[in-house]
């Protein structure tokens, strides 16, 4: 979602949307929604009301994951994850106070280690799905995946990030 002063500029914004994308335009409290060739209109607020709070309402209304769309998250994973480049991932969510570390670096002897390691992407799923109802599993403009989770009557968001430099290694 993205959000802009005022309709104009939003009337602007024609080109690298994707159908389904919304827009806030804070002037009015307008929600917008890109149907592939125009923003139609979804409705307005009458009170100010936060980005991640405006997703958390939409999130909790959207429909959980089915196999097909993890499936594609699985290949989105695999697809961010590069071992060569970095050997550790953090799964986070500031609200939850969640942190999961992820190691999936290459051992330098394969032969000690004892038994298969599991699949990064397979594991960020099973974190997910054992937090609650994955809604969206996506590539963020800030360059990590962003994951969405409804638990009970709530969503929270959950980033999925390259996090070598918080890791040090000791002997």
């Amino acid at each position: 979602m993205i959000k802009v002063p005022n309709s104009k500029i939003l009337m602007k914004l024609k080109s690298n949307n994707q159908v389904g994308d919304l827009a806030l335009v804070e002037e009015t409290h307008t929600l917008y929604k890109w149907d592939g060739a125009n923003w139609e209109v979804q409705g307005r607020t009458s009170f100010d009301v936060s980005l991640y709070e405006l997703n958390q309402g939409i999130m909790t209304k959207a429909p959980e994951y089915t196999q097909e769309q993890i499936d594609e998250a699985i290949k989105l994973i695999q697809d961010y994850v590069n071992p060569i480049e970095h050997e550790y991932y953090m799964l986070l969510s500031n609200e939850r106070k969640y942190y999961t570390l992820f190691d999936v670096s290459i051992p330098l002897d394969a032969a000690k280690v004892p038994t298969i390691l599991p699949r990064v992407e397979n594991e960020v799923i099973e974190c997910l799905k054992s937090l609650g109802q994955i809604k969206s599993i996506e590539l963020s403009d800030q360059g990590t995946i962003e994951c969405w989770v409804t638990i009970g009557d709530n969503s929270y968001v959950y980033y999925f990030f390259e996090y070598d430099e918080g890791v040090i290694k000791c002997q």
